[in-house]
């Protein structure tokens, strides 16, 4: 069993960047194996977002306030998030029990990002009569105004918009909010949690995050987008997030799958995902869990970049320390192992088929021809297989479950259908 150094046991990642102390920290749930039952949040940090190191519990004493502890009967905390205000460090943190919405999303203050964190009062508090349940708190701040918002909520109700007061932290209006996105109970159990928003100053969208389904097996990480934060949020179909008319898992457009390019080395349950964006690009950090071995869950750190119609993809490979630089067209030629998602699950890991690449724009994806053609100037390769059109971005990787460096595809087909791939060593 590995420490509690690095990314082991990390669930469902809040990532931050502090500018004065050049680090990059993941807040996360008390969650792991005997010995870390101990309440408070985990605090990770790392200078390279490759290499994390454990510094303990966030909340003063690791213990969850008599409060909260009163209306939640909570052991731990989870899913903390964090934001800046001034010298203020919030970090709100929900406490509550499996299958319960008696629920708090509490704000605790620190002036250090590192803690110790001291509750200020409670955000938000469900019960079983309540529409929505108040946990998986993440924080938005709205382009032009800064005004803080809190996006939230967990299968009861879906996810929810509140409006807070920015000098205090807590609520600054009566209800729950709005509805941003939901999901059918009679289809899915109303499997939607998660939620992450973030703008992207490029494309000039709010992007919002959520994990669908169930998080021990197929959780995976579902996008949809909007102009205004407040909504409506619309996938690549041009389908609400909130919409219940689709078909349950037709809806928002899938980035993670659980895979496996080697048989029992891979990732299932990829879910409950943050974003940073950097100089040099933008991330998705979230958690999976092991193909051999489902009671273990790491954090993941992938490179994310955005297509040609400013919707995101997630590379297949863990980040590396690897740049997002053009892949010369030379390099791309040879054997890949390809990973294509499926919209209603079966497996818990989708298994690799072959996918070739060979000499004047031709290509064999499985035992189907096709052709595939490079734009050098933005990294994106056009492949038509069987009368289907795929854009995906060659970037540089490292082959986990091989070793060495590779190269990684990302992208989907134009029916939005997502696909992965790795080329074999050569």
């Amino acid at each position: 069993m590995e420490s509690k150094e690095g990314g082991l046991f990390s669930h469902d990642p809040a990532v931050y960047y502090d500018e004065e102390r050049g680090y990059y920290y993941t807040y996360s749930t008390d969650a792991g194996p005997k010995g870390w039952e101990n309440p408070g949040g985990q605090i990770r940090r790392s200078r390279d977002l490759i290499h994390f190191e454990y510094l303990g519990a966030a909340l003063k004493d690791g213990a969850i306030p008599e409060e909260v502890a009163a209306l939640t009967k909570a052991k731990g905390v989870w899913a903390p998030d964090i934001i800046r205000e001034g010298d203020e460090y919030r970090l709100y943190y929900s406490a509550s029990t499996f299958g319960s919405q008696h629920s708090v999303i509490g704000l605790a203050v620190s002036d250090n990002p590192e803690g110790p964190f001291v509750h200020r009062g409670i955000v938000v508090h469900t019960t079983p009569e309540s529409p929505v349940n108040a946990i998986d708190a993440n924080l938005v701040r709205e382009e032009g105004t800064g005004q803080h918002y809190l996006v939230y909520g967990s299968f009861w109700g879906g996810i929810r918009l509140l409006k807070l007061d920015n000098a205090t932290g807590l609520a600054a209006e009566e209800g729950c909010g709005r509805v941003l996105a939901c999901r059918d109970r009679k289809s899915c159990d109303t499997a939607i949690e998660g939620p992450y928003v973030r703008f992207n100053s490029k494309t000039g969208y709010y992007y919002l995050f959520v994990s669908f389904d169930s998080l021990t097996n197929v959780y995976n990480v579902r996008v949809g987008r909007s102009r205004k934060l407040e909504g409506p949020y619309l996938d690549h179909n041009g389908r609400r997030l909130d919409d219940m008319t689709y078909p349950a898992n037709h809806v928002g457009l899938k980035l993670t799958t659980g895979y496996s390019f080697k048989e029992g080395t891979g990732f299932m349950a990829l879910g409950h995902n943050s974003v940073l964006e950097r100089e040099d690009g933008w991330f998705m950090v979230c958690h999976a869990r092991y193909e051999h071995n489902k009671h273990l869950h790491a954090l993941n750190v992938r490179r994310m970049v955005f297509d040609e119609e400013g919707w995101p993809a997630v590379s297949p490979c863990l980040y590396a320390g690897e740049s997002e630089e053009i892949v010369p067209e030379q390099e791309l030629c040879g054997i890949y192992k390809r990973i294509d998602f499926v919209l209603d699950v079966k497996r818990l890991c989708e298994r690799p088929i072959p996918m070739k690449l060979e000499k004047k724009g031709k290509c064999l994806v499985g035992d189907l021809a096709g052709t595939w053609s490079y734009d050098p100037a933005t990294g994106w390769i056009e492949l038509v297989v069987n009368g289907a059109v795929e854009r995906l971005r060659a970037l540089r990787g490292t082959n986990r479950e091989e070793g060495g460096e590779t190269i990684a595809l990302t992208g989907r087909n134009n029916a939005g259908i997502g696909v992965w791939a790795i080329r074999e060593n050569q």
